[in-house]
């Protein structure tokens, strides 16, 4: 099967979930199907990266947009300027939090981009356009209707961002903008021949809501490898770069409220991801590391214990799965732990308050009976359900199920 995935970001190297999940699906199934990838915003370009996913993936073709063409293109380099201008001179203000969750990407779909992607549909032959992104979800208006298309929905939109501003005080006008948002996502979404989400919960939401696009469920995969349990006495440990909204929200309140109430366990957190800035260092009751980005992981994070502090967005949090792979005992919230089965009190230890995580940290300290158990269920869980092999079958079903190949339950 010809597919053509349709992405604003190069999935290499794997600094983020997100990447983690499109390239291990990728890396999975490239030699069943013939996959040509376009990466369009190029926040990020590298060409050494670009070279280097090319080697590892010889039977794919990778091709990039290049930035230079969208800035031809008055509306892309208008709302590029404007976020950025806004960024530097209200950074902390009531109007750009609003903008941010109500309006995060802006526009960049040029009449020379939609030409661009039109005409390799029609050179490759192009059975299955794969739409990865939240920010890429209104490409189904601009592709050809004789083509069949999926949405990957990393992330509900509409959720994302009435957990983002839960705590801000919308004016009617802007109420009407987060409600217009929501209705323009289910426009988009209901061009699509399919819809795949990553979780069973977010599939539940969408058809509770009255999406009449078919929805079907694949989780991503993750590439850290499976490690027995061990012990890293007094070490805690964060994956997520700052840029994702969820996990900077998820430190602040980690770092106010939660590490404060640690004072006297004399407790480490390594920050794994780009970008955290120095002054998350001085952080009272907990002393954080920042590791940027680490490419094992298992380096720096076996036997420590994984705390997701998530309180906003959708989708699936990856780096559960990595907890869980690496035999780590887990602390989470509901959202964190949210479509994934991980059992509290079996799998981790989930808690919404700030007494509540930190009472569930000091217990597994304390406990290492019950580190053991969390460690070694999670990884178990791993293994029976999310292991790479297991969840490319499933969403190579969906491939054929939605181009008419052949017909499978899923």
């Amino acid at each position: 099967m010809n597919i053509l995935i349709l992405t604003p970001y190069l999935p290499y190297p794997l600094n983020s979930g997100g990447a983690q999940g499109v390239f291990n699906m990728i890396d999975n199934l490239r030699q069943k199907h013939h996959f040509t990838m376009v990466i369009s915003q190029g926040s990020e370009y590298s060409p050494e990266n670009i070279d280097t996913l090319r080697k590892l993936w010889p039977e794919v073709d990778i091709i990039y947009y290049p930035l230079w063409q969208q800035m031809l293109y008055p509306p892309f380099v208008y709302e590029r300027s404007r976020r950025v201008l806004l960024k530097k001179l209200a950074p902390n203000s009531h109007r750009l939090a609003v903008e941010m969750a109500v309006r995060p990407y802006g526009e960049w779909f040029s009449p020379h981009h939609v030409a661009f992607v039109r005409k390799l549909i029609k050179e490759k032959n192009i059975d299955l356009v794969q739409v990865e992104f939240y920010e890429c979800l209104p490409w189904s208006s601009h592709l050809p209707q004789d083509v069949k298309k999926i949405f990957i929905h990393h992330e509900l939109g509409f959720v994302r961002k009435a957990r983002l501003l839960k705590e801000v005080a919308l004016t009617p006008k802007e109420q009407q903008q987060l409600e217009a948002s929501k209705q323009r996502e289910f426009a988009d979404l209901e061009q699509y021949d399919a819809v795949v989400t990553v979780t069973a919960t977010d599939k539940a939401i969408l058809e509770r809501e009255g999406l009449k696009t078919p929805v079907y469920v694949s989780t991503l995969a993750i590439n850290t490898l499976s490690f027995p349990y061990s012990v890293n006495p007094g070490q805690l440990t964060f994956v997520g770069g700052y840029g994702h909204l969820p996990n900077k929200e998820g430190i602040d309140w980690f770092v106010a409220h939660v590490s404060p109430l640690l004072r006297n366990e004399h407790l480490g957190l390594s920050l794994i991801g780009k970008s955290w800035p120095e002054s998350y260092t001085y952080s009272s009751g907990v002393a954080i590391n920042l590791r940027g980005f680490v490419k094992e992981l298992s380096d720096v994070a076996l036997g420590t214990i994984m705390v997701v502090p998530i309180l906003s967005g959708s989708g699936m949090r990856m780096k559960i799965l990595e907890a869980a792979a690496m035999s780590l005992p887990i602390v989470t919230t509901t959202v964190g732990v949210e479509g994934l089965d991980f059992e509290d009190g079996e799998s981790c230890l989930v808690a919404d308050s700030p007494e509540d995580f930190a009472q569930a940290v000091k217990q597994l300290c304390h406990d290492e009976q019950l580190r053991r158990k969390l460690g070694e269920n999670a990884n178990k869980v791993f293994q029976e359900k999310y292991h790479p092999a297991v969840l490319a079958g499933v969403r190579d079903r969906i491939y054929n199920n939605v181009v008419g190949v052949q017909q499978q339950p899923l």
